[in-house]
């Protein structure tokens, strides 16, 4: 068998492209005639596969940005995590450690200015306990006092209504109250009228409004080379949905 040397292949696939992007009515090479590499460039059936997994790769993960745009996402939500936290720990409530830093049990306290009888927490984030959809949870402060000082079963009652019913509820490191659902996800209690986070923060609704666009703009890249003569329409619908599934993740970060 006769093999093809390195450099005329690599001549023989730029001819390749130049054509397809001058037959399809371009000036220049895009992104998506290197899906006629895998025509060219390989000499058996183990490079040929390997060479159609690289295009695949390329054309669904990076030929429009698609795995640059998840991973200014991935950053995006980390940093909207890391705000949300820093406004969570200046809203919640948080009781004050009785005794020694290495007490066997811990004990705390409620700050002074919760007195009142009852005591009605409000949840950073609504949790699903015991079926019901909650936002906020009433103690009785003398239940709550005790449950502070020496452990044991705290009960609440759910948005203020009802019977009071039994909570798993805990004292996280920086000494906040904070109440899990039965998967065991947390939310922070504070009292009414501090602060609530902010849902969504001024610079992240301004980041994610900028990875939009950008998303846009690779979109609309994607449309204009769609007219293509020697591409495949099942080319075109995979790099679609990839791009589509950039969008969608885009959007639900949008709206949480």
């Amino acid at each position: 068998m006769r093999l093809m040397s390195p450099i005329a292949g690599g001549e023989k696939a730029i001819r390749l492209l130049q054509a397809c992007a001058f037959f399809s009515g371009r000036d220049a090479i895009a992104p998506i005639d290197l899906i006629l590499l895998q025509e060219c460039l390989w000499h058996d059936a183990e490079s040929r596969n390997l060479l159609q997994q690289q295009i695949d790769i390329l054309m669904t993960g990076h030929a429009w940005q698609q795995q640059a745009m998840l991973n200014k996402l991935g950053a995006i939500t980390q940093q909207r995590l890391h705000i949300q936290q820093q406004q969570s720990d200046k809203t919640a409530l948080k009781v004050t450690r009785l005794g020694g830093m290495f007490s066997r049990k811990p004990h705390y306290e409620l700050p002074p200015e919760v007195q009142s009888p009852t005591v009605t927490l409000l949840l950073q984030k609504p949790l699903k306990l015991h079926d019901i959809e909650v936002i906020h949870i009433t103690f009785e402060r003398q239940a709550l006092e005790n449950w502070l000082e020496k452990g044991g079963e705290i009960r609440g009652k759910l948005n203020g209504i009802g019977f009071a019913l039994t909570l798993n509820m805990e004292v996280d490191a920086a000494q906040h109250l904070v109440v899990r659902d039965v998967s065991l996800q947390g939310s922070r209690l504070s009292l009414p009228g501090s602060s609530t986070p902010e849902n969504m923060p001024t610079e992240i609704r301004q980041q994610l409004s900028a990875l939009d666009e950008e998303w846009h703009q690779q979109h609309n890249r994607f449309s204009e080379q769609q007219k293509c003569l020697f591409i495949n329409e099942e080319w075109l619908g995979r790099i679609e949905a990839s791009l589509q599934d950039v969008a969608v993740q885009i959007k639900q970060a949008q709206q949480c």
